[in-house]
């Protein structure tokens, strides 16, 4: 009987460390992103509206980055590749991953 479940792929102290720092790259390019962009939308408050509005915003970002960032060892493949997708890291910042796992981030990012 074959098993039909795929093993995850094994990820070495170092290539976890390389993972981990790429998210610590992504998440300050992404939270410094949105720290200018709230800058700019709180200069445009004019009335009670627009405070409920950013607030709304700033909520669902937080959810979203949240979520985003939580790493997980079974799931880096998944996270870089949303990452890359996303533009806020490059398959260059992977460097000393294996090549299949970076064939796998970047196929997962072309998706």
């Amino acid at each position: 009987m074959l098993d039909m479940q795929q093993k995850a792929p094994q990820w070495s102290e170092t290539e976890k460390q390389i993972a981990r720092e790429a998210l610590n790259k992504a998440y300050t390019r992404e939270t410094e992103a949105l720290i200018a962009e709230i800058s700019q939308k709180a200069s445009q408050i004019s009335e009670i509206n627009d405070i409920w509005a950013l607030n709304d915003y700033l909520n669902a970002r937080r959810y979203d980055i949240d979520g985003k960032y939580d790493y997980r060892d079974s799931t880096p493949v998944f996270v870089l590749a949303k990452l890359i997708k996303e533009g806020w890291l490059s398959t260059d910042e992977l460097a000393g991953l294996t090549p299949d796992k970076k064939a796998k981030v970047a196929a997962l990012a072309r998706m």
